[in-house]
């Protein structure tokens, strides 16, 4: 994970394992000259469990997604951290990091019967929810049972009522295959773990934020972004496995002649002859020699 800041104050900083501390006093991990910010304001550390955002100083002024932090709290990518007047964007290593290639959307359902007169219920529970973080929805769950539609307009799904939404901004759709963030002609786009994306292969455990609203994607028994890449990562690897050759270097072009002690053992195996071989033959004529010898003293 990295440290990016959107107003430009500086270069993006990767958090190592361990503490990172943040601050106005120099010879902070991350140096921040700022109004609001103190000299010791916070310390960010990660382990195995995490990041966690551990404020330093009663008068340090501290947000995340618009929550103070008194104390701590534990970040998740794509959050939002206000150190001051100071304004911080937690975000993967990589933007690549977020597949932007999905497959053809799917078409919606029909919500009406064939008759066109009954109303057709969905009898399975949905597989996807939106659990908001910051913003007028916040601590609120939202179903996603197939397809949701985010936009400012009174017709979508979700209404998001922001000055950066357009109208018809973003489309959430829920397949066996995944979870897919599709773009409907935004203006702006929409922030997937802070990265600013048009589409986007969602994982459980992500973070969409559109304009001030923040939501996270809750997804049980769907994979997450890091199991996710896990197995793209193992395809990859296997498809290269099974398709790379190892290519025969001709003996002329090595530079240096092939020693004999590594063709020995290859040769005794094609022929299956064993080096105890002669050994087992000497002593079989020696016997048959003292046989001879005795048969002819008794004679």
């Amino acid at each position: 994970m990295r440290l990016n800041f959107p107003q430009g104050e500086r270069q993006d900083v990767l958090l190592k394992e361990g503490e990172t501390s943040i601050g106005s006093a120099p010879g902070s991990d991350v140096e921040i000259k700022g109004e609001g910010v103190v000299t010791s304001h916070a310390v960010i550390t990660v382990d195995a469990r995490g990041p966690v955002l551990w404020v330093r100083s009663a008068d340090a002024w501290t947000h995340v997604n618009g929550r103070p932090i008194r104390e701590k709290a534990i970040l998740r990518t794509g959050d939002l951290i206000s150190v001051g007047g100071v304004s911080l964007l937690l975000k993967p290593d990589h933007d690549e990091s977020i597949s932007k290639h999905l497959p053809p959307a799917t078409e919606p359902e029909a919500d009406m019967s064939d008759s066109g007169q009954e109303t057709r219920f969905r009898m399975t529970p949905p597989k996807a929810l939106l659990r908001g973080v910051s913003g007028p929805y916040f601590g609120k769950v939202l179903a996603v049972p197939g397809r949701l539609v985010i936009g400012r307009g009174s017709e979508c799904d979700l209404v998001l009522d922001e000055p950066e939404m357009s109208r018809k901004h973003a489309l959430i759709e829920v397949t066996p295959a995944g979870i897919y963030l599709r773009d409907m002609g935004s203006s702006n786009g929409t922030f997937v773990n802070g990265v600013q994306v048009r589409d986007a292969v969602l994982y459980s455990g992500d973070q969409i934020a559109f304009d001030r609203n923040r939501f996270l994607v809750e997804a049980p028994g769907m994979p997450t972004r890091a199991e996710g890449q896990v197995q793209v990562a193992q395809s990859s690897t296997s498809s290269a496995s099974t398709t790379q050759a190892i290519p025969a270097v001709p003996a002329a072009t090595t530079g240096a002649a092939p020693t004999s002690a590594p063709a020995e053992p290859a040769a005794a195996a094609r022929s299956g002859s064993s080096p105890w071989l002669p050994l087992l033959i000497g002593v079989a004529i020696a016997a048959a020699l003292v046989l001879l010898l005795l048969g002819v003293k008794q004679a």
